[in-house]
């Protein structure tokens, strides 16, 4: 049998690069909205923000180039907000994003395998099983422009290098105000930003190594690792699947390298808690068409409305967990 050294290598390098950039930046967009909510630190919210623009330069480079076509999330408004604000809570209530639970996984959290399983339980339910009728009635409701789905730049009848710079513009002046940040053995927060921007784009291209290009995604595929082995779906492995194998891997190294890798038990009385947020996260990640990477990052990066919405409504998800959890009473 063929093996298909590009289709594999390109994934597992993929996967390893986000894992061990991740890792050492400590890029989690739980921590990003909690310490912002929390504690007022907005230093990972900005890793996040110029990941963000970075990649919508990579992105639109890649296009200009000819070097991928690249496509349009479609901005279905009823399923991006609806899934968007659960996975914001469940997020939260697991204690981590779909991807920092991955690289979690690399530095010795027993917990975030307790967090992916549910998350797979939950995306299979609604991809495949009786949440299936649910999320496709949400996904229904579409919004187009000329028949196609929006972008900024599109909806706004300019051009996408003209969006990018007035929200280089603004982003700049945010990160600007930036205050030192305290010691810590993580990377500087602008590293990790342009790091993982650097790496959203050029996931583009790796992934259309394997076929048609999907760039770097943690929700359906979290979903097809359970799926395959059990009921054989899909049908053969892909390049996304492939790419998750990479992602603890690298992890591991940063983590063993940095000396933060160690065996972590969660407290027994979270575990119901950690499941449950994993099952939001894995149900709502599909009904919303990605997760906070999918859609916030890796889509969002082409100027997609319904991308960008989805990743606002996570964000107030978040938020309002918190506020209900923590600052309500206060």
């Amino acid at each position: 049998m063929d093996i298909e050294w590009p289709f594999y290598l390109s994934a597992l390098a993929a996967g390893g690069l986000w894992g061990y950039v991740s890792q050492r930046g400590g890029f989690c967009l739980v921590r990003a909205v909690s310490n912002m909510v929390l504690m007022g630190d907005a230093t990972i919210l900005r890793a996040y923000g110029l990941a963000l623009l970075v990649a919508m330069i990579g992105v639109q480079a890649l296009q200009a180039g000819g070097l991928v076509e690249i496509p349009i999330r479609p901005f279905h408004w009823l399923s991006n907000v609806t899934g968007g604000l659960i996975f914001g809570a469940g997020m939260m209530l697991g204690g981590g994003c779909s991807g920092s639970t991955w690289y979690r996984t690399g530095e010795g959290a027993v917990g975030a395998w307790i967090i992916l399983l549910g998350f797979a339980l939950g995306a299979t339910a609604a991809r495949l099983g009786s949440l299936a009728p649910v999320r496709a009635s949400l996904q229904a409701p579409a919004i187009t422009i000329g028949g196609a789905p929006p972008t900024l730049a599109t909806m706004l009848g300019v051009s996408p290098w003209l969006v990018i710079l007035v929200l280089a513009i603004a982003g700049a002046i945010w990160m600007a105000r930036a205050p030192g940040e305290p010691q810590h053995r993580k990377w500087p927060w602008p590293a990790t930003g342009v790091a993982a921007g650097l790496l959203i784009a050029a996931g583009w291209w790796a992934s259309s190594l394997g076929g048609p290009p999907v760039g770097l995604t943690f929700a359906v595929n979290t979903g097809e690792l359970l799926t395959y082995p059990l009921v054989g779906f899909p049908n053969r492995v892909n390049w996304s699947m492939v790419m998750l194998i990479g992602v603890p891997v690298g992890a591991f190294i940063a983590a063993w390298g940095s000396g933060e890798f160690s065996w972590k038990l969660p407290p027994s009385s979270s575990l119901v808690k950690i499941f449950s947020g994993g099952l939001l996260m894995g149900a709502s990640a599909i009904v919303a068409e990605g997760c906070n990477v999918t859609q916030g990052l890796t889509n969002g990066a082409t100027l997609a409305v319904g991308s960008l919405v989805t990743l606002l409504s996570m964000l107030a998800g978040g938020w309002l967990t918190l506020w209900t959890l923590y600052l309500r009473k206060e």
